[in-house]
């Protein structure tokens, strides 16, 4: 297989991976799984997940937007997992509604957790005290005005708090791996069960492959380039070997227009 770089844009991050372009032989259907998932495709798939979700999270969602954690008191604390994603799907179905009566188009994505303990080191805050071993939403959400968020905690049936703080462009990556956390950690409650959902409305990132003369070709940032940064991600497990880049950039401002005002001449 012949060589390129393989381009991918989602919103402001970019990707560029050095690697083989992928064959194109007619579509072959997935075959009955014969035994376990073995360690090292667990692996490589729970790295997908959150790669994955880094992508969808900068195709759809920007500085604008926000990152909330829904909770229960003990009154509405649901027995389990589904109990729980009903109980959201219920109000995305109410916060929809309102939305679509304004216009405004709703996009989601959210995961369901409960396993992990009070902890004061991950990369968010510390969990607040309804989060603790106790079923609870991460969720990231495009707002749209101020009041946005009044209006979700009124529509919230949890009976807990709805934390919400700003979403860092910067910290896509680290979003993406806060979100799938329990997955790699404690193991998906149902083989094949993907660790996160999203509306249907969330838009796909761009894949692009540039064909490369030679093997000598290196990775360069762009002009305008933030947070580059150069990986070489080694899997344990004899996958193959990961060398890229990735990046933001941000679109170019226009020149501004300055105007000044004459003030007006008094007639003689």
């Amino acid at each position: 297989m012949a060589k390129c770089i393989k381009s991918i844009t989602a919103g402001l991050l970019h990707l560029e991976v050095l690697g083989k372009v992928p064959e194109t032989g007619g579509r072959r259907t997935r075959g009955r799984r014969q035994g376990p998932t073995s360690p090292g495709q667990m692996f490589y798939n729970l790295k997908c997940s959150w790669r994955e979700l880094e992508l969808t999270f900068a195709a759809n969602f920007g500085a604008r937007d926000w990152v909330l954690v829904f909770t229960y008191d003990d009154a509405h604390l649901p027995l389990d997992k589904r109990g729980a994603d009903r109980i959201f799907q219920k109000f995305v179905r109410s916060y929809r509604a309102v939305r679509r009566k304004r216009g405004e188009e709703l996009r989601y994505i959210y995961t369901t957790e409960g396993f992990h303990e009070l902890r004061t080191y991950d990369w968010m805050d510390a969990d607040g005290e309804l989060e603790d071993k106790r079923l609870h939403h991460h969720v990231v959400l495009n707002f749209t005005s101020p009041e946005d968020l009044e209006e979700i905690r009124s529509l919230w049936q949890g009976g807990g708090y709805v934390r919400a703080e700003p979403l860092d462009v910067h910290y896509y990556r680290e979003l993406a791996k806060y979100f799938t956390k329990e997955a790699r950690e404690f193991g998906r409650p149902r083989p094949g069960e993907r660790t996160w959902r999203g509306s249907r409305n969330l838009k796909k990132y761009e894949v692009e492959y540039i064909d490369i003369p030679s093997d000598s070709v290196t990775l360069a940032p762009p002009a305008g380039a933030v947070d580059y940064e150069t990986f070489s991600e080694k899997n344990p497990y004899g996958f193959a070997d990961c060398i890229g880049a990735r990046y933001l950039l941000f679109p170019e401002r226009e020149p501004g227009q300055y105007t000044y005002n004459r003030g007006r001449r008094r007639p003689a």
